[in-house]
């Protein structure tokens, strides 16, 4: 349970700022000043260890902040679902791509030193992070469908986007569990 609350503690602000965020300017100006408050707010540990996510996270809102907040950019503003499904997509992706997947960081928290060491340790840290990479490039595609009138939106894409997210954190959580009895299962072929 702990890894959960670990993750989601990452993800915090960007839920925020999907639930503040509305039809109206206001509150998507709202919301994304409060995510950016948050970021340092339930990341401080994590910026100062160089957290990919929270890094991200930071940046994200503070361009935003000034993209919408403070220039009110029409192009950010029309296509802000986009970009921040594809910034999550890019942090996860890009993660992998730099042989730190973002996962990792947080597994260090809670996983005991002795399990670190193991090969399933990483390879289930990547995967991870490549489910997390998929997800959020499948709501962000999802993103521009509704964004430029491909699906009409609404309830469906709501339903749909919440439950690839309930899906990862899903998977967050029963993984690394299945990853380490297959592991067991390999080395104890009884």
């Amino acid at each position: 349970m702990k890894e959960i609350f670990s993750i989601l503690l990452g993800f915090l602000p960007w839920i925020v700022f999907g639930v503040i965020s509305g039809p109206s300017l206001w509150r998507l100006n709202a919301a994304i000043i409060v995510a950016l408050a948050l970021v340092p707010v339930t990341g401080y540990k994590q910026l100062a260890k160089g957290f990919i996510l929270t890094w991200g996270s930071l940046l994200f809102f503070s361009v935003n902040l000034v993209l919408v907040v403070l220039l009110s950019n029409l192009w950010v503003i029309q296509n802000l679902d986009i970009l921040s499904h594809g910034t999550l997509a890019a942090i996860a992706w890009l993660s992998i791509f730099m042989g730190k997947p973002f996962v990792l960081q947080y597994a260090r928290e809670i996983v005991p030193p002795e399990r670190q060491k193991t090969p399933v340790f990483y390879r289930t840290c990547r995967n991870l992070a490549m489910i997390w990479g998929v997800v959020f490039l499948i709501t962000t595609g999802m993103s521009a469908a509704k964004t430029y009138g491909w699906w009409a939106g609404g309830m469906g894409y709501q339903a749909v986007s919440l439950g690839l997210i309930g899906l990862g954190i899903g998977l967050n959580h029963w993984y690394p569990q299945y990853a380490r009895s297959k592991e067991k299962l390999d080395v104890n072929p009884d």
